[in-house]
C-alpha cells in the first residue's frame, strides 16, 4: 500500500514538474516577444523623433526665408 501510494505521488509529481516545465517555455517565449516588441518599439520611436526634428528644423529654416516670413504676419 505505501509503495502504491509513493508511486502515484512520484507520478504526481513528476506530472506538475512537466505540466511547470511547459509553462516556464511558454513565459520564455512570451518574454522574448515582449522584448523584441519593446525593441521594435523604441526603433520607431527613435526614428520617430529624429524625422520630427527635422521637420522643426526645415520649418526653422522656411521660417528665416522673406516670402514665408511675410506670409506669417499677414
Amino acid at each position: 500500500m505505501e509503495l502504491e501510494s509513493a508511486r502515484a505521488a512520484r507520478e504526481e509529481v513528476a506530472g506538475s514538474s512537466k505540466e511547470l516545465e511547459k509553462k516556464y517555455k511558454a513565459l520564455e517565449e512570451d518574454l522574448l516577444r515582449t522584448q523584441q516588441d519593446l525593441s521594435a518599439s523604441e526603433r520607431a520611436r527613435k526614428d520617430l523623433q529624429a524625422e520630427k526634428e527635422e521637420i522643426a528644423e526645415e520649418i526653422e529654416s522656411a521660417s528665416r526665408l522673406p516670402l514665408f516670413s511675410s506670409c506669417l504676419y499677414e
